[in-house]
């Protein structure tokens, strides 16, 4: 079976909420890209073992597959890549109780998707701070994190516009301002 079957075959298993199972597979498919000379998805395939350990709540897995990835990612000079991981460091993070470490990983994250100007990933992840400082009662902090996240669109939607217009935010990106 070729590497991006195997992939394939991970997500499936994945989609299929069958993590060890999944997570043996992406070993199987980094181990194939290995072999083809794809050093890229064998870093991807460590990476999605990483969700599935998390998934599964198999925290010390997860953190060794996400810190193998992350430095894959590096090694690879793939900020995108170790930006994704970073997030994935994240979330593990807050899933195992460790808000503050979490809210430091999405803010290194954020640091990188913004160098790669990466609109949607730092909207992504500012989302994922908003919830967070949620889930810790930070209700400004939050709707700050909400708000940056929404100033990463170049056309939000009429919800989107509510929700900057409610929050007080500024225009969209996409709406040229006048020059003082």
């Amino acid at each position: 079976m070729d590497a991006k079957q195997l992939k394939d075959d991970g997500l499936k298993l994945y989609r299929e909420a069958r993590y060890e199972e999944a997570a043996a597979k992406f070993v199987e498919a980094q181990q194939a890209f290995v072999a083809a000379g794809d050093a890229k998805e064998a870093a991807e395939c460590i990476n999605n073992r990483g969700v599935c350990w998390r998934q599964a709540a198999k925290f010390d897995e997860a953190t060794a597959a996400f810190e193998e990835a992350r430095s894959a990612f590096q090694g690879l000079n793939d900020s995108m890549g170790e930006g994704q991981v970073l997030g994935n460091l994240a979330a593990l993070a807050d899933s195992k109780g460790n808000g503050k470490q979490a809210l430091e990983l999405y803010q290194q994250a954020v640091e990188i998707f913004e160098k790669l100007d990466a609109q949607d990933y730092v909207k992504d992840t500012y989302t994922a701070i908003s919830k967070l400082q949620l889930k810790q009662r930070n209700f400004m902090g939050a709707i700050a994190s909400f708000d940056a996240g929404l100033e990463q669109l170049d056309n939000p939607n009429l919800v989107e516009r509510m929700a900057r217009k409610i929050l007080g935010g500024g225009t969209p990106k996409s709406v040229d301002k006048p020059e003082d």
